[in-house]
């Protein structure tokens, strides 16, 4: 704003400055810690971004996608309340991503003894686009991780592990 001429607004009076008015600057000292963690939530989103990308050309998103990764790997019917609980997400996201997977065939709801509980069961259709869409998928990581090495790979899971907040 150096150099550039305010001009009355509405009649108001606009102050000129000659420099633009800010709080006092912070210093902030270097931490590895803050800066790790800055880099991991930048890389994260970069990721999912790229990720959701990716998933909407099936027509989904990532989330969709893991239900369908988490009851396949479950081998059973699961809860809606354990899907949340793996999905780390809340129970009305779940119930709309259930009711998106429900409404395409891959999913069905179960009833059970307990009315107030359905489970939620992989249908053929389901594993049928999990079967298809997994080469893709693995190819998208492996396009990632292209730079590590297997063992830098094994290493960065063990590292990630130690830092898991579950």
């Amino acid at each position: 704003m150096r150099g550039e001429r305010c001009q009355p607004v509405d009649n108001f009076l606009v102050i000129e400055y000659a420099r633009p008015v800010m709080a006092v600057k912070v210093k902030i000292p270097r931490s590895d810690a803050e800066e790790a963690l800055i880099r991991l939530m930048r890389l994260g989103d970069r990721l999912w971004r790229a990720s959701d990308a990716r998933f909407a050309a099936f027509g989904l998103t990532d989330n969709q996608y893991n239900v369908l990764r988490i009851l396949n790997g479950a081998g059973e019917p699961l809860p809606q309340a354990e899907i949340g609980r793996r999905l780390l997400s809340s129970r009305a996201n779940v119930t709309k991503l259930i009711d998106s997977l429900e409404s395409r065939g891959y999913v069905k709801r179960l009833a059970c003894g307990d009315r107030r509980m359905k489970l939620v069961a992989l249908t053929d259709a389901g594993a049928k686009f999990l079967a298809e869409s997994l080469p893709e998928v693995i190819g998208f990581a492996e396009e990632v991780m292209r730079p590590l090495a297997r063992q830098e790979r094994r290493a960065l899971i063990e590292l990630l592990d130690k830092l898991r907040v579950d």
